[in-house]
């Protein structure tokens, strides 16, 4: 109905003139008082049935042509992809619609173009970032040998936690790359969730000692179906986290069985942070007003942790309070259990 009224509006200038005609041949008709009035009256309505006719006729086309116009529109905003088929084949086209396709062909054209371009620029940047990520790992492991091999080093423990430090970044731009192919490198199997957290805990001895923070592991026998690498660098993250803006006290983790779910909770005695923050910090980039204390915050280690949380089925949300801590809750589901 929207286009037959756009096509009465477009053709109201044809429709006017036409009544003007009409009126003026009866006017005339009239002020000769011609005794044949009907026979004009009847020629009047005779031309209006055949314009009716011709319009609707012209309507239905022009109809279909604003259908077959919006199903490409449709088609470009859902998939990115123009198919003229069903516009391009029809013959009977106007030099204005002729136009139109042309122009819409040379859109598809160049944005093939652009895209392809910009795909080919992509992978070479996601190429590269993952050549240096790799490249970069060889110096690192150089200078943890040197660091161990050479026991009297002056604060050798400080340079430890700082290279660990570094290790833990660049592991963090290789996550970053992954992350969008992250389904076909998913391993997918049943653990234990004591040993995961035991792992976590030994990985980050080096920023446990020299902070002087105590951990506590839950003694549980849990078990969950998860990657054990994706999501032992979630624990990583938020035990860095957790590190990272507590002084005094320890972190503990605490493990809640439900009849479908374990609640795994990360808990440490910090900072906190603020109120305000709290519903923005998985948000990529953002800082808060803890990441503004901390320089070096990036913004991105929650939000990866959230992502990669979300490949795995299990959902995250934090507790916190200024001053008194923060607490990461991780509900995951219990593994299905096959009833003989």
């Amino acid at each position: 109905m929207k286009f037959w009224i756009c096509y009465l509006r477009e053709k109201r200038a044809a429709v006017f003139l036409y009544l003007i005609t009409a009126a003026l041949f009866l006017s005339i008709g009239c002020l000769w008082h011609m005794e044949n009035l009907g026979m004009l009256l009847y020629a009047a309505l005779l031309t209006l049935s055949v314009w009716c006719i011709t319009g609707v006729i012209l309507g239905r086309k022009y109809v279909r042509r604003c259908g077959e116009l919006e199903r490409i529109m449709l088609q470009f905003e859902q998939s990115e992809e123009l198919s003229l088929r069903g516009y391009d084949d029809d013959v009977n086209r106007t030099a204005a619609e002729e136009y139109l396709a042309e122009m819409l062909s040379l859109l598809d054209e160049r944005r093939r173009r652009e895209r392809g371009t910009w795909e080919e620029k992509a992978a070479n940047r996601r190429d590269y970032y993952m050549m240096w990520t790799h490249q970069i790992k060889t110096p690192i492991s150089a200078l943890k040998l040197l660091l161990e091999n050479n026991t009297d080093c002056r604060d050798g423990f400080l340079m430890r936690e700082e290279l660990f430090k570094i290790e833990q970044y660049v592991e963090m731009v290789l996550t970053y790359q992954r992350l969008d192919d992250m389904a076909s490198d998913l391993v997918l199997q049943e653990y234990e969730i004591a040993p995961l957290i035991r792992q976590a805990v030994r990985k980050y001895s080096v920023l446990f000692i020299n902070k002087g923070l105590s951990a506590k592991v839950p003694d549980t026998k849990a078990r969950v179906v998860t990657d054990e690498k994706w999501f032992s660098f979630c624990l990583e993250q938020l035990l860095s986290n957790s590190i990272k803006y507590t002084c005094s006290g320890g972190i503990r983790f605490l493990a809640e069985e439900g009849e479908r779910e374990i609640c795994l909770t990360v808990e440490d005695t910090g900072i906190g942070i603020r109120a305000e923050d709290l519903p923005r910090i998985f948000e990529k980039g953002f800082t808060g007003y803890n990441g503004r204390l901390d320089k070096r915050s990036t913004g991105i280690g929650l939000y990866l942790c959230r992502q990669v949380l979300g490949h795995l089925g299990i959902k995250i949300r934090a507790e916190s309070q200024v001053g008194c801590g923060t607490r990461m809750r991780l509900t995951i589901p219990k593994p299905y259990k096959t009833v003989r």
